[in-house]
């Protein structure tokens, strides 16, 4: 009886101990010249979810909270009637303190505690007078008056400019410091820029724990897959229905596929929703449209579906902008659209919405 009460005793205490590892994030703000009662929220910047949010009492504000997979980039807003009080931060889950002034937030202010954020930071710091001249040029745009936004020709010529060489840098910063995690958030998220022998040779190079974490994973899937053009067959792939019923791309045969890469928060996706309504009804004896959901979270997408009244096929993975099925169809924004013949072959592919577009593409392939 001892032995088995001290065998007991010793799975509690590693119970305990494991339990006590499972440490998460707490985020402590130190910030001036907000109001109190500010709302303050931290938002996942993959997935735009919205992590928690509180508000800003007597200068301070307190996070808590457990990332599944940390690196995390998350997004800490504060809620104001200047937009640009945001910052990004990399973190895990560890114990961050946040200083500053409302003035400092988007770009100046101090974060520490976090083993990733230096790495960040530094980054950060290679391209921070074309962030500045960036966020210049972007709050200039917003103050013009509604007839004098014909400049906008302009600003985004200007604005274009200092995105490339902003990139650029980044890019450069993130090929000559391999071995850190912006370095290799920056790889996936530039991938489309390097051909798949340079980005390959810059894979191999990473250090196993590197390789590992999800945004590896989702770099090797990248690296493997061959993104699928306009006369290939189209890659299958499988998640949930809203019912939570595993579903095939596969299972649906006989017809055309509208297959649509969206998300919840994508503007433009909500914009094609009335139109892609009209599509299922009028088109509905030749062709079934489906959805792929980039949403990380299964609330925000059943949200989404009931948001837009969607009536047709939505597919849901959990795994965001990291699912394989995103990474291998290629996506680089959304919405995107695939448009798949009854035989399982694309014939056409498309980036992007404007009033009328989907009904135009569909045209020429109506029999």
């Amino acid at each position: 009886m001892k032995k088995f009460a001290a065998i007991l005793f010793s799975f509690l205490i590693l119970g305990l101990i494991s339990f006590n590892y499972q440490k998460g994030f707490v985020i402590t703000g130190h910030v001036t010249g907000f109001t109190d009662g500010t709302k303050i929220s931290i938002i996942n910047f993959s997935t735009e979810d919205t992590i928690e949010t509180t508000t800003i009492s007597n200068n301070k504000f307190v996070f808590k909270g457990f990332l599944k997979d940390e690196p995390e980039e998350v997004m800490v807003i504060a809620k104001t009637d200047n937009p640009f009080t945001v910052t990004c931060i990399l973190i895990g889950n560890e114990d961050v303190t946040i200083r500053g002034d409302i003035k400092d937030f988007q770009r100046s202010l101090t974060i520490s505690g976090s083993r990733f954020q230096d790495d960040y930071t530094k980054m950060n710091s290679v391209t921070r007078r074309f962030d500045l001249a960036t966020d210049s040029l972007s709050q200039w745009f917003m103050k013009l008056p509604l007839d004098q936004r014909q400049k906008q020709n302009d600003f985004f010529n200007k604005l274009g400019v200092l995105s490339h060489t902003r990139d650029s840098l980044r890019l450069s910063y993130a090929k000559a410091n391999l071995n850190t995690y912006p370095a290799l958030i920056e790889l996936f998220n530039r991938k489309a820029r390097l051909p798949k022998d340079t980005l390959r040779t810059l894979f191999h190079k990473l250090s196993a724990n590197l390789k590992a974490s999800k945004y590896g994973k989702a770099l090797e899937v990248y690296l493997n897959a061959k993104i699928p053009e306009i006369g290939d067959p189209y890659l299958n792939f499988e998640g949930y229905t809203k019912n939570n019923e595993k579903i095939r791309l596969s299972d649906i045969k006989g017809k055309y596929i509208l297959l649509d890469f969206t998300a919840a928060y994508c503007g433009a996706c909500v914009l094609s929703g009335p139109e892609l309504r009209k599509i299922a009804k009028t088109y509905n004896d030749s062709l079934t449209i489906v959805s792929f959901s980039s949403d990380a979270k299964k609330e925000i997408w059943l949200k989404a579906l009931q948001r837009d009244s969607v009536t047709w096929t939505s597919i849901w993975d959990g795994k965001g902008v990291y699912s394989d099925t995103y990474i291998k169809y290629g996506i680089k924004a959304i919405p995107s659209f695939f448009l798949i013949d009854p035989n399982g072959k694309i014939v056409d592919k498309w980036l992007g919405y404007y009033n009328g577009w989907l009904e135009e593409k569909l045209k020429r392939f109506k029999k």
